[in-house]
């Protein structure tokens, strides 16, 4: 029963337990096996939650046996936290903490390490609230040193937003000669000393540790401050915008995992059961991921000398439903030939939902009374 508990938890994207139940089993096509929700509940509890961790981290592994997108060399990847809404539960709020009106509401800390050109989970953290981001993006790290794929013929970056920025963190982060790129507050380190400078070294505070400082004009009139160890030789002054432009990536796989995904919803209301779902939801998305990188690089092929004014890429949307309806018909499948035929059509059933690429589009924000929990453009796959 282990594996059909695990097949269940991954497939529950966008499903209420009993519903997800009964998609599963019949598919596993195994003789009078079927579950009831009460049943499921109970089975699961025999199951660590380590395991789904486990999972995940295979995940990692499997997708970097593919090829990797490099930025000028560079595996680039950025760190962020979240807050996780979680059931309301007393067993809950006492473990990871709570926010909103008397601090009732329980409240999970998320952060993840998110390889930006990839699009991989690299490391994944579920915690109460009262830990601390920057504990946990060191504890990404440790994990990041111990990929086979770590430095193996690239250097590795990692960009930072403004809760970030320690002497602590720089510190361990130059001591691994990891690179790093943090938006800092205007106050850092001795603002007086960069005056005038857009690009310039700095020692830092009592460390000593020589920072590089970039000052970024924005079209708001703000001054984006970038702290980073790249030399000039590695990294231009003019790349920087760009460059830390795209730690946006790590936003929209946090729309991506709270809205599509739903990660959120929770299907169970104990600490190990939201660590379950947590793992599980890791896992999924690095698993769809991977299906749509082949997907597009098939839908690009596919496209060559056609003229089309955009480039298309997979709707991520149609992607998940794709993977929820057909992946367990991959999984089970024991004649490697069926298996590998089943891969193809959930590989081509993706590249059939396009959608276009339009560069450099902007959409102005207007302000509104009211927002809902799930917007028009993030619409369920199923």
């Amino acid at each position: 029963m282990f594996n059909e508990i695990i097949y269940t938890l991954l497939s529950m994207v966008k499903g209420s337990t009993q519903n997800t139940l009964e998609r599963v089993f019949p598919q596993l096509k195994k003789e009078n096996l079927h579950m009831s929700q009460q049943a499921f509940s109970k089975a699961r509890q025999k199951i660590k939650w380590e395991a789904f961790e486990e999972l995940f981290e295979a995940s990692v592994e499997g997708s970097y046996n593919e090829d990797i997108k490099l930025w000028r060399g560079y595996r680039l990847m950025a760190t962020d936290g979240t807050f996780l809404r979680l059931p309301s539960d007393a067993e809950l709020l006492k473990y990871f903490g709570g926010l909103g009106n008397e601090c009732k509401a329980a409240t999970a800390l998320a952060s993840i390490l998110y390889d930006l050109e990839n699009d991989i989970v690299v490391d994944a953290k579920i915690a109460p609230i009262r830990e601390n981001e920057r504990a946990l993006a060191k504890e990404h790290l440790e994990v990041l040193e111990k990929l086979e794929s770590y430095k193996c013929g690239h250097k590795e970056l990692v960009l930072y937003d403004r809760g970030y920025p320690s002497h602590d963190l720089i510190k361990t982060l130059s001591d691994k000669e990891i690179g790093y790129v943090m938006r800092v507050q205007k106050d850092f380190n001795r603002p007086q000393d960069r005056e005038g400078k857009q690009d310039c070294w700095m020692a830092l505070g009592k460390t000593g540790m020589e920072v590089r400082v970039v000052q970024i004009p924005l079209k708001s009139g703000e001054m984006e401050i970038l702290a980073t160890n790249l030399h000039e030789a590695e990294i231009e002054y003019e790349a920087f915008k760009e460059l830390y432009n795209k730690r946006w990536g790590v936003e929209t796989k946090y729309k991506e995992l709270k809205q599509k995904l739903e990660t959120e919803n929770f299907s169970g209301r104990l600490v190990d059961n939201v660590k379950q779902d947590f793992y599980a939801m890791m896992t999924v998305a690095n698993m769809v991921a991977s299906f749509v990188r082949q997907a597009n690089q098939k839908a690009k092929k596919s496209r060559e000398g056609q003229g089309n004014k955009y480039e298309y890429q997979v709707n991520i949307n149609h992607a998940i439903g794709i993977y929820k309806d057909q992946w367990i018909r991959v999984i089970i499948e024991d004649d490697e030939v069926a298996r590998r035929h089943l891969m193809k059509e959930l590989i081509r059933n993706m590249e059939r939902r396009v959608v276009p690429i339009r560069p450099n589009r902007e959409v102005v924000r207007k302000a509104q009374a009211r927002s809902g929990k799930f917007h028009h453009n993030h619409k369920s796959n199923c």
